[in-house]
C-alpha cells in the first residue's frame, strides 16, 4: 500500500512539475520566435498580405489563463510585391500595444482572436487606396488568395489612445480623408466575418464611447472639405456631439466657379455645432440604420454664391425633397430635428453690366423638422416650420408639409412676412434689374401654396404702402435725367399700384401659378411661387392667364 501510495505521490509530482515547467518551455519558445509568430499572425490577413513587420520590442508572457502580448514601436508597411495600384496599401505604426488573455485554442483551431483586454497607444495609419467605389471587398483585401481572415476577433475591453489616420488616392496622391486625435474606449467588441462581408453591419460591441478632436473629408474632386471638431460619442448616454462642423471650399468664389463651363454653386458652411440624443447606436452598428429621437443644429452660417453670366446647365436634375429621401444610400429615421439661430445667404452675380452682385439673407432663423424618415411607416408626411428675418427686418413665419410617399410629390407651403421697409431689398433687385425701391413700406403678406413636382398653385396676399420705384442708370448710379425720370413717373402712376389695400379700399389678392424648371434646385422653384403671386397683385394676371404664358 505503502508502494503505491509512493508511486501515486511521484505520478502527481511529476505532473505538478510538468505544469510549473511547461510555460517556463512555451515562454522560451515563444520569445525566441516572437517576431516570426506575431508577424505571420498580422500578414496572414487580407489586409495586411504583402506587407512588412517591423518591431523595436516585444515580449510574450504565458500561463493558463492566457497569454500576455507586449509591443513597442511598432512598424507596418508595404512590401515590395504590392507595387500595383489597385490594391490597399497599409502603413501602421504604434508607440506600444498590451494585449492580455489571448487564447492560443480559438486561435490554432477556430482561426479566431480572443483577448480579454487591448490597450494601444499613439496609433499613426496611414492608408493609400484606388477610388473606393469603383473596388469590390475582394479588391480591396488584394484578393482572396492573398492571405486568410479571422473568423472572429473578440475583445472584453479595448483601450486606444491617440490615432491618427490619413487616407490618400493611389491615382492623385491627394489625401481624402484625416482623422486627428481618436481615442475609444468599448466593452464587448466582436468582429466576424459575417460582420465583414455585410454591407450594413460594422461590429457588435456592448458600450463603447470616443473622442476625436478633428476629421476632415475632402470631396468635389478635393475641391471641398466637410469638417468635423470636437466629436465625441456614447453608447450608454445614446449621444452624439460635434461641436463644429464645417463645408469649406478650398477657393474663393470666383475662382471655384469658373473651374466649370456651366452654372455651379458655390457654397459654405461654418460655425455649425450638432447634437444627436436618442440614436440607436446598435441598429447603426448592426443593421446600418441610422435612428434619432432628437438632432439639434445649432447657430449654422450658410452662403451660397452662383454666376449667372455662365452657361446654365438644362441637363441637370436636381431631386425634390421625396426624391432625396427615397433615394438615401441607408435607412434613415430622424423624428425630430431642431435648427436654431442659423443664418443663410444667398448671393448671385446677374448676367448685367452690374458692378455688384444681389443677395438676399435670413437671420435668427430657428426651425423644426418631424418626419424625417425613408422607412416605411405610418407617417409619411414630413413637416417643416421654421422663422426668421429676412435682411434683418421682416419676420417670417413659415410651415411645410411633404408627402413623402406621392409619387407626383405633392407639397404645400404656407407662411407669412411682418413688417418691414422694403430699401434693404435693393441689394436683391438693382444689380439684376436696374431698378431701385425708392420707398415703400410692406405691412405683412401671407401665402398657400399646393404644388408637386410639375407646377404649383395658390394665393398670396401682400399689404403694402408709399411704393415707388427709380430707373438706374447704365452704371447702376441714381443720375436721374429726364428719360429715367419719366419711365419711373409711368410706372409709378400707371403700371405699379403704390399701395394694397388702394385708397378705396379695396384689397387686391395675387393668384399663384408657376411651372417647375426640373434644372433649377427647389429654392428656385419656392420663389418664384411666391414671386407668381406678387407679380399676379400688382398686375392683375389670374391663374388662366399666367398658364396661358
Amino acid at each position: 500500500m505503502k508502494k503505491y501510495t509512493i508511486i501515486i505521490l511521484i505520478v502527481l509530482g511529476l505532473i505538478f512539475a510538468i505544469f510549473q515547467f511547461l510555460p517556463l518551455l512555451v515562454n522560451f519558445y515563444l520569445n525566441n520566435n516572437a517576431e516570426r509568430i506575431v508577424s505571420n499572425m498580422i500578414t496572414r490577413t487580407n489586409d495586411f498580405a504583402g506587407h512588412e513587420v517591423h518591431f523595436g520590442n516585444i515580449q510574450l508572457d504565458y500561463d493558463y489563463r492566457g497569454t500576455f502580448l507586449k509591443m513597442e514601436s511598432v512598424e507596418i508597411r508595404p512590401g515590395e510585391q504590392l507595387s500595383d495600384e489597385e490594391k490597399i496599401k497599409f502603413h501602421l505604426s504604434f508607440d506600444e500595444a498590451s494585449l492580455t488573455g489571448f487564447q492560443w485554442v480559438d486561435f490554432l483551431f477556430f482561426n479566431s482572436i480572443k483577448l480579454d483586454s487591448a490597450y494601444i497607444e499613439q496609433v499613426l495609419l496611414e492608408t493609400v487606396t484606388p477610388d473606393l467605389e469603383e473596388i469590390n471587398t475582394e479588391e480591396l483585401g488584394g484578393g482572396s488568395d492573398s492571405g486568410k481572415d479571422y473568423q472572429n476577433i473578440g475583445l472584453n475591453h479595448l483601450r486606444v489612445n491617440q490615432v491618427s489616420f490619413e487616407n490618400r488616392d493611389s491615382a492623385t496622391d491627394s489625401v481624402r480623408l484625416s482623422i486627428k486625435d481618436l481615442f475609444v474606449f468599448a466593452d464587448g467588441f466582436n468582429l466576424s466575418k459575417e460582420d465583414r462581408q455585410s454591407r450594413d453591419a460594422l461590429f457588435s460591441v456592448d458600450n463603447i464611447e470616443g473622442y476625436m478632436d478633428e476629421a476632415r473629408l475632402h470631396i468635389n474632386d478635393y475641391r471641398n472639405i466637410i469638417r468635423a471638431k470636437d466629436f465625441s460619442f456614447n453608447t450608454t448616454d445614446r449621444k452624439l456631439m460635434i461641436q463644429q462642423v464645417a463645408f469649406n471650399n478650398k477657393l474663393e468664389k470666383y475662382a471655384y466657379v469658373n473651374q466649370f463651363d456651366k452654372e455651379t454653386n458655390w457654397m459654405e458652411l461654418s460655425d455649425g455645432r450638432l447634437q444627436v440624443d436618442g440614436m440607436d447606436f446598435q441598429e447603426y452598428f448592426r443593421n446600418g440604420k441610422i435612428m434619432v429621437d432628437s438632432m439639434q443644429l445649432a447657430q449654422i452660417q450658410l452662403h451660397v454664391f452662383r454666376d449667372k453670366r455662365k452657361q446654365e446647365d438644362t441637363s441637370r436634375r436636381p431631386k425634390m425633397i421625396h426624391e432625396i429621401l427615397n433615394e438615401l444610400p441607408r435607412q434613415v429615421q430622424l423624428r425630430h430635428i431642431a435648427i436654431e439661430d442659423a443664418y443663410i445667404a444667398y448671393e448671385e452675380r446677374p448676367d448685367t453690366q452690374a458692378p455688384t452682385s444681389g443677395k438676399i439673407f435670413f437671420d435668427q432663423v430657428n426651425g423644426n423638422i418631424s418626419g424625417f424618415s425613408n422607412m416605411k411607416s405610418g407617417n409619411d408626411t414630413l413637416k417643416v416650420s421654421a422663422k426668421g428675418r429676412l435682411m434683418g427686418k421682416g419676420l417670417i413665419d413659415m410651415q411645410a408639409d411633404y408627402l413623402t410617399n406621392d409619387e407626383s410629390g405633392q407639397f404645400f407651403i404656407r407662411g407669412s412676412i411682418g413688417g418691414m421697409v422694403l430699401a434693404p431689398l435693393n441689394d436683391l433687385i438693382m444689380p439684376a434689374t436696374r431698378v431701385a425701391l425708392k420707398s415703400g413700406r410692406l405691412n405683412e403678406l401671407f401665402f398657400n401654396i399646393s404644388a408637386n413636382d410639375l407646377e404649383g398653385t395658390g394665393d398670396v396676399i401682400v399689404r403694402y404702402e408709399d411704393l415707388e420705384i427709380e430707373i438706374l442708370d447704365k452704371n447702376y448710379q441714381r443720375d436721374q435725367n429726364i428719360f429715367r425720370k419719366l419711365g419711373a413717373f409711368l410706372a409709378n402712376k400707371v403700371v405699379i399700384p403704390s399701395q394694397n389695400p388702394s385708397k378705396s379700399g379695396t384689397l387686391s389678392e395675387g393668384d399663384v401659378y408657376f411651372k417647375r424648371a426640373k434644372h433649377k434646385f427647389i429654392f428656385h422653384y419656392w420663389w418664384n411661387l411666391v414671386l407668381s403671386g406678387l407679380k399676379s397683385t400688382i398686375t392683375g394676371q389670374t391663374e388662366e392667364e399666367m398658364r396661358d404664358q
